[in-house]
This record gives structure tokens, C-alpha cells and sequence, in this order.
């Protein structure tokens, strides 16, 4: 559903795309032996100063770094960027973080790959960037980052150091990581009966801390040319405090009264281990293998309590304790093919064990102590076994033409214990086929048509519950994934060296629906709703702003806008999907001034509503003004960069309008609105990063 904003946002994104059409003949960089990738050498990133490769790769022209899913497996978690070719053994460190530690003076070039290219593991992505790092450097170099946050009411500080360097013939990396935030919330909350009269007023405010430290290593060996392994891994340790206060009065008649005060306090810790690595051996130049194997488990536990005062003093309390523990093991393995200039095969095995295990344990105490309350699949176990076979096929018939077509096969048992037992066996056949057609040097057209199969996320089959929110939403051992036909057509134009128009429209043709549904008319649970569909049209335009007086500057406008429709389960009528948003716009802004080496920006974001149907209520919520940041940042001290954000300027306010129901939601009959209002501050954050 297309809002104002958005509508007025895609006119101007209209034309600002004229412009780019019609303006700056196409100069683009060296395109290398093959005609699907553009190369970028370190020359084309000078202006920007890069002290990492991430200062590098986000500069490169149509292109936004994806970590890709956390989904279980390798196959559907493609992220977009490949280091020497090869796709980071690792599901839990994100990409940004793995560029971020390589320092600029090891990237040798940087290769865009606008198609499907044989010897590259695409793996189903239309766009990536392959870094390609200096051989044989051998000297230890260490990046580090450092950086304060100002929240409201907190300062806080976070970094990352590591080492590289040589032992016995590998590239070796060490380092330690410290995240922390602490997000500061204030809301208000105004509920209306069917009068709309308003009868309750709640005012609130909340303070999270969290600090995790993660050491972590990389070690790549090149043996001879033939045999390369790369290992890699991490441990986490994390904690997470939350601490709430609420005061709720009664409204009668236009006068307030003080009517009961809530507090709540959350202690949840947990810690994790992720092991990772790949093997490959070159038979030849034509041909390839490598394996791939990676084994992560992670444990947390949640402690949070629940109290309410009113003036009689103590009036009620909730305990909820809550534990879980995960494994993912998987083994994958790739044979590649390369026939000859115009004919490549692929063909990949991925076989992995999952499970987890799931408890949860609520309390109620009205002032005789503890009871407790007994909810369905609460504690459950979870077991999955899958198995996907895949091949494909790229050729370039034609001069300018590549076709990529290929099938996968998953076949998966899922079995479940504990409250509530269940086995199924689920197979699924997913075929694609994508053709890109380089109409010239500056024009690109991309078309590609596939099936997919959504990851199952093992939360959703054991009972979680909000207390502050009163929703419960029971585990669902009936879960499927949705499946979808998803196609899509793209055009893209380079104009100059940097600019980049980029328009997109796609539909999917949806069964299965992920959404919510109702168990026994009692509670919701996540489930499937029958067929659905979607669709989006969208457009990226990376403007050089030299010829409007900003020398060295790019202007990037981003907006779509789309719709979804999928049956309701309880009225029968046709509506959104759940929690979908399709609509947006985003404007980014960076230029450099080369001579004080400094640069400054903004990027602004907004989004459209997103609705959400429950048994007993239904819920809207969206954004006020729009997320606004601005940053000016320096590269005067050698090998470092110093970088001042200021962020959430328009201290966008988070609005949601909830509709609870006499009964459930097909009934239409209303009991009461609530309107939520939530903040969470200004922001100020110093950075500092840089090697030696």
C-alpha cells in the first residue's frame, strides 16, 4: 500500500533517473577478459582515502554490501562479496566485519561481477564484488577501530584489534572484538474504549545494556597451486539487561488518577562457538573441487521478571525463565567444470544435522507465592536432517548473452519431542533459469525466474510469550516454509565513471504463507495461510553531483514501492501480508574534499506501514519523520580515520495503533485502541579506525 510520501519520493526518483538517462556519456572502468566484470583498480578509490577494504568496496558504483541470510545452510545464505575469489567459510561474522579487518594497501583490485561467471561462486546472486588481495605480502599488519557512543544517559565504547601475519607458510589473523550498546526507550501509551473516550494513560521508559566479546582467528595455507585450505573461527560471550518502569493512570471524565505502577527487569546471557573451513584442490585449469564444512553451537539463558503495584501496594507478579541451545552442522561439497570459454557446469552436495532445544517455564504470583502456569510446547526438541543436490549450467552462446539455468533438490526430516511430538519429511524441487544481456557498454537488461523454499526458523516451533505486550504465541509443530515462483526484470545504465540507474520489478507467486494463525481459538502461533502473492517496483540511482556544483559528490536515491495480498484465515477476506513492507525511499549523500582530506554526508530513510492480524487484536505500525544521519569525517592523521556521526537527528518516533478484540478478530466487534508512542534519542558516535 503506497503512501504520500513514498508516491511523492518515486516522482522526484523518476526525475533524477531523466536526468541520468539523458545526461554524461558512459566512461566506464576496464573491463576485464570477461565481458560480466568490471575492474576497479586502486587508482579509480584514491579520492576516498580507504584505510580498509570496506572503505573501498562501498564505494564502488550500484553496489551495497549483503551479508545474505542466517538461515540454516550454506546454499541459501549467499552474501555478495568473495575474497580472492572465494566465499568466506563463516555464517555469524558478517562481511562488513571481515573487510573491515584487511587493510587497503593488501587489496591489489576490486572486480564488480554484473552476471553469472563461471570459476565464481555466485551461488544464485546477480551482483557481487571479489576483492583480490597482494600475493606474497608478508609483512604483520594490524587494524583496529575504536569508538564512543553517546546514547541517552550512556556513553559506551566498543572496538576490534587484529594481527596478520605469517607462521609457517599461512596467512594468519588474530583478533578480539568488543560490541556494546545501550539503547535508551521512552513511550506512552493511550488506550480508548468503543466511545472513543480515552480511559488509561501509561507513560514508560526502558534501559537495555549489552556487551559481548568475541575473540576470533583466520588461517589460509596455500600449499602448492593446486591446494588451498582456509580455516576460521569464533567464540562469543554476550549479556543482555534490560530494566523497565511503567506508570499507568486511569482517566475518567478528563481527570487522571494514579492507578498502578509496573516494573520489569530482564538478566539474559550466552555464549557460542563457530568452527568453519574449506578445502579445494585443482585438478586442472578446467577443473575443481572444494569442501566445505562448518560446525556452530550457541547456548542462552533469560531470566525476566514482571510486577505490578498499585495503591495497595503489591498486586501481582510474573516470573519467566527461559533456555535455549542450538547446533548446526554441515558439510558441503562443489565440484566446478569449466568446459570452455562458453560452457561451465556446477554440481554441489550440502548435508547438514540441525536441532534445538527449547524451555520455558512461567510463574504467577498474586501474593502467595508462586504458581505455575502451564503453556503449550514449552519445552520441545527440535531435530532436522537435510540433504540438497544441486547443478547448473552457464553459457554464453552470443557475444553480450549469458544464460544461467540449473535445478536443486532438498529433502529434509524434521522430528519433534518433548510437549508436543511430531515427524514429517519434506522435499521440495527448486529450478532457476536467468539471462543477462550486455546491450552495449553502458546498458545491461537482467531476467531471472526461479523457485525458492523459505528456511524454517526452529524458534517458531516452541512457545514464546510478551509479557509487557500480553501475546503469546505457541510453538507450531505443523510448520512449513513457504515456496514461491519469484521473477524478476532489471535495466541498468552506467553514466561517467560513477553513476549508476538501476530499475527493478518483480512478483512472486507465494503457497504456503508464512503469517500467524489460530490454535484453538485460544492463541496464535506462526503457521501458513494458503496461497499469496507480492509484488515491487524499485529503482537505485548513483548521481555524480560535479556538474551541479558539488565537486566530488554522489548523491544515491533509493525508493520502491509494491503491494501483497494472501487470504485471511479468520475473516476470509483478502489483505497484506503480515509484517511486510514494501514501500520506501532512502537518500545518501557523500562528498569528498580532497584537499583538507575530509569528507561529510547524510543518509535519510523512511518506510512505509507495516500491519500485523492476530486471533484477538491487530496491530499498524510505522515511522514519524524518517531516520536522519549526518557524519563528517577525516583522513589527516596517516593510516587512520577519525569519523564524527551524528545519528536519529529527527528522533523519529515509532507509532503503532492496536485494535483489541471482544473476542476474535472475525467477530469485528472492538473493545478498546491503544496508541503507542516510542523514542529513543538523539545519538552522537566518534569512530576511529586505521592500521599500521
Amino acid at each position: 500500500m503506497q503512501s504520500g510520501s513514498v508516491k511523492l519520493f518515486n516522482t522526484l526518483l523518476s526525475g533524477a533517473a531523466a536526468i541520468a538517462l539523458l545526461t554524461s556519456p558512459v566512461s566506464a572502468q576496464e573491463v576485464g577478459d570477461n565481458e560480466n566484470i568490471i575492474v576497479y583498480e586502486i587508482s579509480f578509490f584514491d579520492i576516498y582515502n580507504p584505510v580498509t577494504a570496506l572503505d573501498m568496496v562501498r564505494q564502488v558504483p550500484a553496489f551495497s554490501v549483503n551479508s545474505g541470510g542466517n538461515a540454516r545452510g550454506f546454499g541459501g545464505n549467499a552474501g555478495n562479496v568473495l575474497i580472492n575469489g572465494e566465499r568466506p567459510s563463516t555464517k555469524s561474522t558478517s562481511l562488513e566485519e571481515l573487510l573491515q579487518r584487511i587493510p587497503a594497501e593488501r587489496v591489489q583490485k576490486i572486480e564488480l561481477v554484473t552476471g553469472a561467471v563461471s570459476g565464481l561462486d555466485m551461488r544464485g546472486q546477480i551482483r557481487i564484488v571479489n576483492v583480490t588481495l597482494v600475493e606474497g605480502d608478508t609483512k604483520t599488519k594490524t587494524t583496529w577501530s575504536f569508538q564512543v557512543t553517546k546514547w541517552p544517559k550512556r556513553v559506551i565504547p566498543s572496538g576490534e584489534i587484529t594481527q596478520s601475519f605469517k607462521a609457517l607458510g599461512a596467512d594468519v589473523t588474530l583478533g578480539i572484538q568488543r560490541n556494546a550498546a545501550a539503547r535508551r526507550r521512552t513511550e506512552t501509551r493511550n488506550l480508548f474504549n468503543v466511545g472513543a473516550d480515552l480511559f488509561e494513560s501509561r507513560a514508560a521508559r526502558s534501559q537495555t545494556q549489552f556487551g559481548e566479546w568475541q575473540p576470533h582467528f583466520n588461517i589460509a595455507k596455500k600449499f602448492n597451486d593446486d591446494n588451498a585450505l582456509n580455516l576460521n573461527g569464533k567464540y562469543w560471550s554476550w549479556v543482555w539487561r534490560r530494566t523497565r518502569v511503567e506508570e499507568t493512570d486511569s482517566v475518567s471524565t478528563g481527570l487522571s488518577q494514579f492507578d498502578r505502577f509496573d516494573f520489569s527487569s530482564a538478566d539474559n546471557t550466552g555464549t557460542g562457538i563457530e568452527i568453519g573451513g574449506d578445502y579445494e584442490h585443482k585438478f586442472n585449469d578446467k577443473k575443481s573441487v572444494k569442501f566445505i564444512f562448518l560446525q556452530r553451537s550457541d547456548r542462552r539463558e533469560s531470566d525476566n521478571l514482571f510486577e505490578t503495584f498499585d495503591t495497595g501496594g503489591f498486586a501481582r507478579a510474573t516470573r519467566v525463565i527461559s533456555s535455549q541451545a542450538n547446533n548446526e552442522s554441515i558439510l558441503r561439497s562443489v565440484y566446478n567444470w569449466e568446459r570452455n570459454d562458453k560452457n561451465s557446469f556446477e554440481a554441489s552436495i550440502e548435508g547438514a544435522f540441525n536441532w534445538l532445544k527449547s524451555g520455558l517455564d512461567i510463574a504467577a504470583d498474586t501474593g502467595s507465592g508462586f504458581t505455575a502456569i502451564v503453556l503449550p510446547t514449552s519445552n520441545t526438541k527440535v531435530r532436522e536432517k537435510r540433504a540438497e543436490a544441486a547443478v547448473s549450467w552457464i553459457a554464453k552462446p552470443y557475444s553480450g548473452w549469458t544464460f544461467e539455468t540449473g535445478v536443486k533438490y532438498e529433502i529434509s526430516e524434521i522430528s519433534q519431542s518433548g510437549d508436543a511430538t511430531n515427524a514429517r519429511v519434506l522435499k521440495y524441487w527448486k529450478p532457476n533459469f536467468s539471462t543477462i544481456w550486455e546491450r552495449n557498454k553502458r546498458d545491461q537488461i537482467r531476467f531471472n525466474l526461479q523457485r525458492n523454499v523459505g528456511q524454517l526458523n526452529f524458534n517458531d516451533f516452541a512457545t514464546n510469550i510478551d509479557i509487557i505486550d500480553n501475546q503469546t504465541n505457541v510453538g507450531n509443530i505443523q510448520l512449513l516454509p513457504d515456496a514461491s515462483w519469484d521473477a524478476s526484470i532489471s535495466f541498468e545504465r552506467k553514466f561517467g565513471k560513477k553513476g549508476v540507474l538501476t530499475l527493478n520489478a518483480s512478483h512472486s507467486w507465494i503457497s504456503d504463507v508464512r503469517d500467524l494463525v489460530p490454535i484453538n481459538n485460544l492463541f496464535d502461533a506462526p503457521g501458513n495461510i494458503g496461497n499469496g502473492k507480492a509484488w515491487q517496483m524499485s529503482a537505485n540511482a548513483r548521481i555524480p553531483t560535479d556538474k551541479f556544483g558539488l565537486k566530488n559528490g554522489i548523491l544515491t536515491l533509493a525508493g520502491g514501492f509494491g503491494d501483497s495480498a494472501v487470504t485471511d484465515p479468520l475473516t476470509g477476506l483478502t489483505r497484506v501480508q503480515s509484517f511486510r513492507v514494501d514501500d520506501f525511499y532512502r537518500v545518501d549523500f557523500r562528498q569528498e574534499l580532497t584537499n583538507w582530506k575530509m569528507a561529510w554526508g547524510f543518509d535519510y530513510f523512511q518506510r512505509s506501514a507495516s500491519q500485523g492480524a492476530f486471533l484477538f487484536s491487530q496491530r499498524k505500525n510505522y515511522n514519524g519523520p524518517g531516520d536522519l544521519d549526518f557524519f563528517v569525517e577525516t583522513t589527516k592523521v596517516k593510516g587512520a580515520t577519525i569519523r564524527f556521526t551524528v545519528e536519529n537527528i529527527f528522533n523519529p518516533t515509532n507509532f503503532r495503533e492496536r485494535f483489541d478484540f471482544n473476542g476474535t478478530r472475525n467477530l469485528g466487534i472492538v473493545r478498546q485502541t491503544e496508541f503507542r508512542e516510542q523514542n529513543s534519542g538523539l545519538m552522537f558516535r566518534l569512530s576511529l579506525r586505521g592500521t599500521f
